[in-house]
């Protein structure tokens, strides 16, 4: 910048002066604004962060309950009567008639083998 434009923009309203302290020097408001909007941005979000949180943790608490309530019914379940048994009972021995069935072996053999088994 010249002389003669640095000259005459010192008269002029808001110009910047070189003297300190002078009627010149003016304040930028927007570094400042900017700065307090993204604070209170900050703010909301710590705000529903720490809501989010807190509400997780209530959850999990109830969940946690929960599941500790399933496991002691089926303790309760278990305890209360056992399952009937379903089924050929395994303790006892049962005779089946092997009379002019296909065989393999020895016909008088002490310990017979019949195997049930279904083609289709």
């Amino acid at each position: 910048m010249s002389k003669k434009n640095r000259e005459r923009r010192t008269g002029e309203p808001g110009a910047a002066s070189s003297e300190p302290g002078g009627a010149g020097v003016g304040f930028n408001w927007v570094p400042a604004v900017l700065a307090v909007v993204a604070l209170g941005f900050g703010f909301m979000a710590w705000t529903d962060a720490k809501k989010f949180k807190d509400d997780i943790g209530r959850r999990l608490a109830d969940l946690d309950g929960r599941v500790l309530q399933v496991q002691k019914d089926v303790a309760n379940a278990a305890k209360s009567k056992p399952a009937p048994q379903q089924g050929p009972d395994p303790n006892k021995v049962y005779t089946v008639r092997t009379e002019g069935s296909p065989a393999k072996g020895n016909a008088t053999a002490p310990i017979v083998i019949a195997e049930f088994s279904d083609y289709q």
